[in-house]
């Protein structure tokens, strides 16, 4: 999917997620996960081709694009797949970047978003993709350099144009990843880093982040565009603020082309840039064909951690589907128990009651430990049915479904 439609996607997410939940009733849970250069729905629900077919009809419609264009770009998977793929993804293992640090804290964003739309289920799903990320930072050398894409780019220039310790940068963007850009110019001793947002929000940005300096006005962008060595794009609010008749007029008198870093998903700089004298516009397929491999050990070691990790969600989900008939057959013996308690308090002294009810909890949970334990077994290997059937022939218990 171009970059254009990942910027309307990740600005819509909001309204996709509720759509989602409140226009296909077999939807039961919903997770966007939006980066540089992804945008993923996760969904839970009842029946697998209905969901898929709903989500290709709203990615069309916030994205203004055909059906079929949607098809080319969308990568479907369902089951232990999705989980795998998650799984990756958090641990820095399906980046531009293999083992980059800014995904984790993505994925976590997206949990955090989704606080009205994800399903236990899902938040369950994060919370362990999040674990295993912990993991694999802590367990493996992977990401142990920290690098990400603002890194690799940065490193790039400092290639082609020498250090950039002293040089005068303008950031263009406030967001989350705008302060991992101001971090890593800092790291380079970048002295003058000036900040702009099509936004507004330049000072409160700067507010926080010192020596940033903001840009206010459309006079400040152009004295700092001229005065400029770099700039490094990364808001993709669509605004395309930078474009080819500005920086041309900006850059009258400068001899050298003005060193463009473009990390945003879309919109910060106009597609004619690229043709411009003026200018030497990096994107992020060039940094993605100039990112280092990472060492085949720590990939593998990270891989291991991660399918391990897959097998242990999968298993307790399998058998947390036993969690109804769980719930019901103990529902049903407490009942049994307390009823039975309540006649020893009308019948004995409150020290025999005491005693007789501690008697029977003790029993009753040693009777049910059994059952308990064979129902989760049964959920992961497909004979839960047979379970609930025989509870409700036995004992007359009905098993409400999972939600």
């Amino acid at each position: 999917m171009r970059s254009a439609e990942l910027a309307a996607l990740a600005a819509r997410a909001g309204s996709l997620a509720t759509r989602l939940l409140d226009a296909h009733p077999g939807v039961r849970g919903t997770v966007l996960l939006a980066t540089c250069n992804r945008f993923e729905v996760y969904v839970q629900a009842e029946e697998f081709h209905p969901a898929v077919d709903a989500v290709r009809a709203e990615l069309s419609l916030i994205a203004g694009l055909e059906a079929a264009e949607v098809d080319a770009a969308l990568t479907v998977h369902a089951g232990v797949g999705a989980v795998e793929h998650l799984f990756k993804v958090a641990c820095g293992l399906d980046s531009m970047v293999v083992g980059e640090h800014e995904i984790a804290g993505q994925v976590r964003q997206a949990l955090a978003n989704a606080d009205g739309t994800a399903s236990p289920l899902l938040r369950r799903l994060f919370q362990a993709a999040l674990t295993t990320s912990k993991a694999v930072a802590t367990q493996t050398t992977l990401g142990l350099s920290g690098r990400s894409l603002a890194s690799v780019g940065l490193d790039l220039i400092a290639e082609r144009y020498g250090a950039l310790a002293g040089r005068r940068v303008v950031v263009q963007g406030t967001g989350a990843y705008a302060g991992v850009v101001v971090s890593e110019l800092l790291k380079r001793e970048a002295t003058d880093i000036r900040v702009h947002s099509s936004a507004g929000r330049a000072e409160a940005f700067a507010e926080t982040h010192d020596p940033v300096a903001p840009i206010t006005s459309e006079r400040d962008l152009f004295e700092a565009l001229n005065q400029a060595d770099l700039v490094v794009c990364c808001s993709g609010t669509g605004a395309a603020p930078l474009t080819a008749d500005l920086l041309s007029e900006a850059r009258i008198g400068r001899e050298t082309p003005l060193v463009i870093l473009d990390l945003a998903a879309a919109g910060d700089v106009a597609p004619d840039v690229a043709l411009l004298p003026e200018a030497d516009l990096i994107d992020l397929d060039t940094v993605a064909e100039h990112t280092p491999a990472e060492q085949a050990e720590a990939v593998a070691a990270a891989t291991d951690l991660v399918d391990k990790a897959v097998a242990t969600f999968q298993h307790i989900e399998g058998g947390r589907r036993a969690d109804p008939a769980v719930t019901a057959m103990r529902a049903h013996v407490s009942q049994l128990i307390e009823a039975e308690i309540a006649a020893a308090e009308a019948r004995h002294t409150p020290e025999t009651a005491a005693a007789v009810a501690r008697s029977l909890r003790r029993v009753s949970n040693a009777l049910l430990h059994t059952p308990s334990v064979r129902a989760a077994e049964l959920a992961r290997t497909g004979g839960l049915e047979d379970y609930t059937n025989a509870l409700h022939v036995l004992f007359g218990i009905d098993v409400e479904p999972l939600r």
